[in-house]
């Protein structure tokens, strides 16, 4: 019996075949954190970033239940060791917010290719349950 090639290379044309480190030339490589806590209601995110050349967007948001009257959170940004500020609509402080809640910052990265940078993220709550965070390249 012979068997017929055309099938798995339109997948692999197509780009849908990413099994032993085949990518689609379109993907980006999400980018990665590592964390500590620092004890209590407390997280510092070490992100390593790599700029390209071309404008690069990205958005950091954590997520929190159970927000209610004295629901307090907020996060620091940094950009190598310095302060880095958020796009318009971000949202870094909170208090007093019911139900699901969470903080974002949107920002931007420009820079010489293969320029390494770090992002950190130090973020503080209270008040709530920590469900998570979410980093990814817009």
């Amino acid at each position: 019996m012979k068997r017929s090639l055309f099938i798995p290379a339109l997948f692999v044309a197509a780009g849908l075949i990413t099994a032993a480190g085949i990518v689609p030339v379109h993907a980006q490589p999400k980018p990665e954190c590592a964390w500590t806590t620092l004890g209590g209601d407390h997280r510092d995110f070490k992100c390593p970033l790599v700029a390209t050349g071309k404008t690069q967007r990205f958005r950091f948001k954590t997520m929190y239940s159970g927000g209610h009257d004295d629901t307090r959170a907020q996060m620091e940004m940094l950009l190598d060791g310095k302060p880095l500020s958020c796009a318009e609509g971000s949202k870094i402080k909170l208090f007093g917010e019911d139900g699901n809640i969470s903080l974002e910052c949107r920002f931007s990265l420009t820079g010489e290719p293969g320029t390494q940078h770090v992002l950190g993220v130090i973020v503080e709550w209270g008040h709530a349950q920590y469900e998570g965070f979410e980093f990814v390249q817009d």
